[in-house]
């Protein structure tokens, strides 16, 4: 939206004042974003980056950009990790630390595929990631100073996350009371300061989003209004999705396992504590959010990449057991097989991340039917029918459903750009509720089968669910385009296209893979000859 309103020629406006959904939230990423792609505007030629003629590539632009800040976010932390076990002198510096760490987020599903949306969770996710770094490179307050910086600004719920582990560094005293506080103080005015004003001009009232957000959820306790869970959801629904089967790598970062330890412990105990610090902290934040009734996986993007960071900890141990186990008494042999475990882990965590990304596929049945209403006119145009009314007289109607399921200003723009066509959207908002004025529409993108007057043009797919038995995806009618009787003549009314495969959300989910899997790859190569040297 902050792009699409920053061209001067826009024709579509901002539409979140009419439907503002269920909370406020910040336009500050956005803007970020927005400003980078105005940056390249100015190199890339205007016939290939321009908004009005090219609206699906400036979107794949804006979010090719979150996608790097964020893999550049996992990088900096893959090497902070490395780097405090390189500092730590109790334990020896884990075999290709960095790189598993990498393999391990990008074989997972919900991080590569959430990394290039413009969510607060994501922008939130790249911050707290950020964070972590800081705390493995030994800076707690700059650890804290991003805490602060993103729960003021895009997600209030990291105030957990901060009280855990601001917590844990005044207890470790990695942080003074009074340093602590300054921190807090300072940091949350600056990045109220970078929020309100421009969320207070976009708004059109003063707003700080988070606040309200946190009034919402804290105050007025409404969001159980949208679903409530049990308190072990987190741990028996949301992260087992996450992880798949990395997560049974996380224990072991916590496992004294042989030939790892440079010492025995004089206590002969068997828990490593390296990590232990970082990880209690996260996985009490997880424990803190089990008690708001309304949960949902992307609420716990913050604590994914610790996990991760745990998980990638025990692969180099399983990994260092395999190259220093000692010969003899089936060891050695025992050794190797629970390294290769560990892989296949990794691997059919990878094929379970394929299979969640083709079955997401289906879930933006709304942006589907946008294409196939465009490559409807294409061919209403083909046939030239005297007929046929002029475009300036075609109303587009866009239902609560579809506009939920991918319908975008951006798609929108891709379909009015070639067609100087009305277009008007329904929300559950009592003022935006348009049904009663269905006549007045030539076409409708509709979850209802059936309107009187209409006839159906073309049916969307969606609802997708894994039928184990016979091993395919099952889909089930979701949006349906509706054409008004008489609009055109019944001899040339044409059928939608068979739909393709839209390798728009591939590329974008799997660039995040191949980008951490190359740079794990070079890292592993670049340690391997350095230990042959």
């Amino acid at each position: 939206d902050v792009c699409d309103e920053a061209t001067a020629n826009a024709d579509l406006p901002y539409d979140h004042l009419q439907f503002p959904g269920v909370v406020t939230r910040t336009f500050t990423g956005a803007f970020v974003l927005s400003s980078i792609a105005r940056i390249i505007s100015f190199i890339v030629p205007k016939s290939i980056f321009d908004l009005p003629s090219h609206p699906m590539a400036v979107q794949f632009l804006i979010r090719f950009e979150l996608l790097i800040l964020s893999w550049l976010a996992h990088v900096r932390l893959a090497s902070s990790l490395e780097g405090y076990f390189a500092k730590n002198k109790q334990v020896k510096t884990p075999q290709s630390i960095f790189g598993y760490y990498l393999l391990i987020t990008a074989s997972q599903f919900h991080i590569p595929f959430y990394s290039s949306r413009l969510l607060p969770n994501t922008f939130a996710l790249l911050l707290t990631t950020h964070a972590y770094a800081e705390w493995f490179n030994g800076r707690p307050d700059r650890t804290a100073i991003y805490l602060v910086f993103t729960t003021a600004i895009f997600r209030c719920d990291v105030l957990l996350l901060l009280f855990t582990v601001g917590l844990t560094m005044l207890i470790r005293r990695e942080l003074r009371i009074v340093q602590a506080v300054i921190i807090g103080i300072v940091t949350g005015i600056i990045g109220v300061l970078l929020t309100a004003p421009l969320d207070s001009v976009l708004w059109q009232r003063m707003v700080w989003p988070e606040f309200e957000v946190w009034w919402f959820n804290a105050v007025d306790n409404r969001s159980s209004e949208w679903g409530v869970m049990p308190f072990h959801w987190y741990f028996s629904n949301a992260l087992p999705k996450g992880l798949l089967l990395t997560m049974f790598l996380v224990p072991l970062a916590f496992l004294n396992l042989i030939g790892w330890t440079k010492e025995k412990p004089n206590n002969n105990t068997v828990i490593d504590q390296t990590l232990l610090q970082f990880f209690i902290p996260t996985f009490g934040f997880v424990v803190l959010y089990s008690f708001l009734p309304h949960k949902e996986m992307r609420f716990i993007f913050p604590a994914l990449p610790m996990f991760n960071a745990c998980a990638a900890y025990g692969l180099s141990k399983l990994h260092a057991m395999a190259l220093t186990a000692r010969k003899g008494a089936g060891m050695s042999f025992i050794s190797k097989g629970l390294y290769i475990c560990g892989l296949i882990a990794v691997v059919i965590t990878m094929i379970g991340s394929l299979l969640f990304l083709r079955l997401s596929m289906e879930n933006y049945p709304g942006g589907a039917a946008m294409e196939h209403l465009k490559s409807h006119f294409e061919a209403t145009t083909e046939t030239s029918t005297p007929q046929a009314p002029t475009w300036e007289d075609v109303h587009v109607h866009i239902d609560v459903a579809a506009a939920m399921t991918g319908v975008s200003l951006f798609g929108q723009r891709s379909v009015t750009h070639h067609y100087p066509i009305q277009m008007s959207k329904s929300g559950y908002e009592a003022e935006n509720d348009a049904k009663d004025s269905s006549r007045s529409f030539t076409h409708m993108l509709s979850e209802e089968q059936s309107v009187q007057g209409y006839h159906v043009v073309d049916t969307i797919e969606g609802f997708p669910s894994l039928d184990k038995r016979n091993l395919r995806i099952v889909t089930n009618p979701a949006i349906y385009i509706l054409e008004r009787d008489g609009w055109i003549p019944k001899e040339y009314i044409t059928r939608g296209t068979k739909r393709k495969l839209n390798w728009y959300y591939i590329v974008i989910a799997l660039s995040g893979f191949i980008i951490a899997a190359t740079l794990g790859l070079q890292k592993f190569i670049g340690q391997t000859k350095t230990r042959m040297l």
